[in-house]
């Protein structure tokens, strides 16, 4: 008995320790439970949401009773539910009809966005949808249709409702196993069909004055068409990007060299834009303000220049189109200039946390995206960073300037070393001179682009915004200039394989408790994040990859993969090249196939030994010796990946299989029935 109350108490005062961090261990049990639900193979029933919300209520009603250091543990445990719950509440809130099969015809909606896709075709987004004659109750809340050929020669207006003739299929799923799922996106994005169209875009009836819910989006187009129209073509792109966070304008020649440079993320609007821009608002409010003795005696400056830039914040945060990036950042200054107006310190750990669980409140999806992810960490790590800083006595002796530019080296290395793994991962590239570039561009930013984008806001009501434009042209122009020239650089980028699934998670949790743990335990966190990495390096790409429709095939021959086709289907062969971390062109990825390996599409041909040839068929035509599938079975499956085991034979795993049974996915499986990695070769 003696050992057992030995043991308790040590827990006890282990758990007691945290007590500090209890809001970092909210938010981490928050997101852990998020990442739970959209980790389980099944769509969880209403009896599982039940459980979860019951455990949180308990789990906080013992925490309250108790109030010891196990109460610390409860907490968190109930924050873990309620992400669960959370979640599959909202999962289900944003339910919609979803396009079960293909469709062409005519289609009427309303103009609720406009952006462009990768292959710089410009993209409307419409709500209010009549398709054909689709019931209504089988209509989705908003399709996506981008715009080829003809359909270019007029774009219509945010509101307008409009008449097109369309091509439309449901939004598609990973192109291999545990790829990048774009029908999730698209169902929290309420999308229930994506497709294009080249016939000219008919108005049928051109927005009207009032917009009401659209007139933020309405605001932001004329505005960056405004700016488009009046800068020049290389930097009105970015300059549209950082003012209201359309890419509409933005050239694909530019995002490479950013993102070469490690500078794209000066085209998200989030800590960087907003910190700058409410900052120089504060300053500003308060040196006018104390320009006037009377103010400075009788009034509280400091708070009224607070107030100001919370003001000029949202207002940012809502012309921006409101990103988790900038609500994440707007969340961070709010709470920074709350902290002012409280007289309290701000920026700490605790208001990071605060700004998590927020932004996972409005949107829990978020967690699984680049943004939340990489936005959250950098600005977790230079908080550890900067406040250790500040502990330097010595380094308070140094000139302004020499105490910037460390700053500004330090922030470079800093967030780069704590997006790096989330950029790999999601990104497949590893910029290696993006510190050199982030050290200038963000002086530039600081100093010339924010001040000058200020400036155009407050002269354009007077008709003087070209005065604030010239300044962003000038500024941007060195960015770009800056981005340009690294990635010229020999070896400027390393491209990275995607990581097997659960990795970037494993190693997120991991580097999360080392930080948030207060005792030795913190030390054990290495394990698993060391785990996490040699797998990653050691874990080998897929064989052989077989897409849904047949048509496209890759076959990995010496570290790199060789297609069957030297065009069509080509993200999905962009999408498997840059996972191999080997991003060549789909015409020379065909033309590195070698004369021994022969791949046979839709075909019944004399076959070579199975080492040789691996066919996709229509019918089973092939020798036993290869493998070969059906093509309405594949298809429902949405494709295949193969690995060769021990004794040389491919072990399938179907997208289907990897993804499971969810909410986004299941009338596609239900379609699917029946066909899983053993049912889809042909016999």
């Amino acid at each position: 008995m003696q050992h057992w109350s030995w043991i308790w108490a040590a827990v006890e005062s282990a758990l007691q320790a945290q007590a500090q961090n209890l809001m970092h261990w909210t938010a981490f049990g928050f997101g852990l439970g998020i990442a739970a639900y959209f980790g389980v193979p099944r769509e969880p029933g209403p009896l599982v949401f039940l459980a979860a919300c019951l455990s949180a209520g308990l789990c906080v009603g013992l925490a309250i009773r108790f109030r010891t250091g196990i109460a610390r543990l409860l907490i968190v445990i109930a924050a873990l539910a309620g992400g669960f719950a959370w979640s599959q509440y909202r999962a289900h809130a944003v339910s919609g009809p979803v396009l079960s099969e293909r469709f062409y015809g005519a289609v009427q909606g309303r103009v609720v966005g406009i952006d462009r896709s990768l292959s710089e075709k410009p993209r409307l987004t419409l709500d209010h949808l009549v398709l054909g004659s689709l019931p209504q109750h089988a209509t989705p809340n908003r399709l996506r249709v981008a715009l080829h050929g003809r359909a270019q020669e007029y774009m219509p207006q945010i509101g307008d409702i409009v008449l097109l003739a369309v091509h439309l299929s449901p939004p598609p799923g990973p192109a291999e196993p545990y790829g990048y799922d774009f029908q999730r996106q698209a169902w929290f994005a309420q999308l229930g069909a994506v497709g294009y169209t080249r016939s000219p875009v008919m108005i049928w009836r051109a927005a009207p004055a009032d917009q009401g819910g659209l007139i933020v989006q309405k605001w932001r187009q004329k505005i960056g068409a405004h700016m488009a129209a009046h800068m020049p073509a290389r930097t009105a792109g970015v300059a549209v990007a950082i003012t209201v966070g359309d890419r509409m304008y933005l050239d694909r020649e530019v995002q490479q060299s950013l993102r070469a440079a490690n500078l794209s993320h000066l085209l998200a609007i989030s800590g960087l834009h907003m910190g700058l821009l409410t900052s120089l608002v504060f300053f500003l409010t308060r040196a006018l303000l104390s320009c006037l003795p009377y103010l400075i005696l009788n009034w509280p400056i400091k708070k009224i220049a607070a107030m100001m830039s919370i003001g000029v914040g949202a207002g940012y945060l809502m012309l921006s189109g409101a990103s988790v990036a900038t609500e994440r950042a707007y969340i961070m200054a709010f709470t920074i200039f709350a902290a002012v107006l409280l007289e309290r310190r701000a920026l700490t750990l605790h208001a990071l946390a605060i700004a998590a669980i927020l932004v996972l409140l409005l949107r829990p999806e978020a967690l699984l995206g680049p943004g939340f992810q990489m936005s959250f960490a950098a600005t977790g790590l230079l908080i550890i960073v900067f406040n250790a800083m500040s502990q330097w006595t010595w380094a308070a002796r140094w000139p302004w300037g020499t105490r910037y530019l460390m700053g500004s080296v330090v922030s470079a290395v800093v967030a780069g070393l704590a997006t790096a793994p989330i950029a790999a991962a999601h990104f497949n590239i590893l910029p290696h001179y993006g510190v050199l570039a982030n050290v200038v561009a963000v002086l530039i930013m600081g100093f010339v682009v924010m001040p000058s984008a200020i400036l155009a806001a407050a002269l354009a009501p007077f008709g003087g915004e070209a005065l604030g434009f010239w300044g962003m042209t000038l500024g941007l122009g060195a960015i770009l200039d800056v981005a340009s020239h690294v990635a010229d650089l020999p070896h400027s980028v390393s491209h990275i394989k995607a990581p097997p699934p659960g990795v970037l998670g494993l190693l997120a949790a991991s580097v999360l408790f080392g930080i948030l743990w207060q005792g030795r335990l913190r030390y054990l966190a290495v394990i698993p994040a060391c785990a996490a990495l040699i797998s990653w390096v050691m874990s080998p790409r897929p064989d052989v990859l077989i897409s849904g429709d047949g048509r496209l095939v890759g076959v990995m021959v010496q570290g790199t993969r060789v297609l069957n086709v030297a065009k069509g289907s080509g993200f999905v062969a962009r999408s498997w090249l840059e996972n191999d971390g080997n991003p060549i062109s789909q015409k020379s990825a065909y033309g590195a196939m070698p004369s021994w390996l022969e791949i046979v599409d839709k075909g019944s041909h004399p076959m070579r030994p199975y080492q040789a040839a691996l066919v996709v068929v229509q019918d089973w035509r092939s020798e036993p010796a290869c493998d070969g599938f059906d093509l309405e079975a594949l298809a429902t499956a949405g494709g295949v990946a193969g690995r060769f085991d021990s004794s040389g034979r491919l072990q399938w795993i179907t997208v289907r299989q990897a993804i499971g049974h969810r909410l986004w996915n299941s009338a596609e499986l239900r379609d699917a029935k029946g066909h899983d990695a053993a049912g889809l070769k042909a016999r």
